[in-house]
């Protein structure tokens, strides 16, 4: 096993999300590989850290500290490995989906349940159900699935690459989720059927994350993404204009 093929599955061999042959193959590469061993290493040690933490949850919440507790721990380019900030933020996802069944829970918004969804779509495998960047091969992917066909616009040449689609749910009801990477940035957005005029762009801000939601031709748009917000609205502009 290669350090490519193995830095993807740390994460999964952390959590005990490996079968046998291949768990036996990811602890081989260890043993002999002092990269991903060192990589291994700071993982557990940052969801101990996640898991010691006293996370009194809001809906005000601020992420920063523990998103600059992630760096320091991982060094300054903690971004460039995908494997390690999925992971990251999958720790924070589980405090997310434990404290949404607690009574009581203030901000569940559906602005926290989108941001909830991005940041969930980002565990390791969960990102698309039909990964390409073939729009011809996705769009088809939803038929049947939905009781409506979602326009899945080639963006590419804009600097929003397609990686793929997946089916989801927005507020109890069956959604595409269209995937984007512009750079290093995911961009989720979420396609729905629904009732009501068009609508301008309307835009929010949750913890760190920008969401611009609208509604066209009989669909609801949701784009979710952590990139700034003029270029998330370049991105839904690109979106409306399809």
């Amino acid at each position: 096993m290669t350090c490519a093929e193995a830095e993807p599955l740390i994460g999964a061999s952390l959590d005990g999300e490996l079968d046998t042959q291949t768990a036996l193959r990811i602890d081989e590469h260890f043993s002999t590989c002092h990269r991903c061993s060192v990589l291994l290493d700071r993982l557990q040690r940052l969801q101990q850290e996640i898991a010691a933490a006293d996370l009194d949850w809001s809906s005000n919440a601020d992420l920063r500290s523990l998103r600059a507790a992630i760096r320091r721990r991982t060094g300054e380019n903690w971004w460039r490995a995908p494997w390690l900030w999925r992971s990251a933020l999958a720790a924070v996802a589980a405090v997310l989906v434990v404290m949404a069944v607690i009574p009581g829970r203030s901000g569940n918004s559906i602005e926290r349940q989108m941001v909830d969804n991005h940041l969930r779509s980002m565990l390791a495998d969960h990102l698309v159900d039909v990964p390409s960047s073939d729009q011809h091969t996705v769009k088809p992917w939803f038929q049947g699935k939905l009781n409506f066909a979602p326009s899945v616009p080639d963006l590419a040449a804009d600097g929003f690459t397609l990686i793929g689609g997946r089916l989801d749910v927005v507020g109890g009801r069956p959604a595409a989720a269209l995937v984007y990477r512009r750079r290093q940035h995911v961009v989720n957005l979420w396609i729905l059927a629904a009732d009501g005029a068009q609508s301008q762009l309307k835009s929010t801000d949750l913890e760190g994350f920008h969401l611009l939601q609208w509604r066209n031709s009989g669909m609801a748009f949701w784009a979710v993404s952590d990139i700034n917000p003029a270029e998330l609205r370049e991105f839904a502009m690109l979106i409306r204009a399809h």
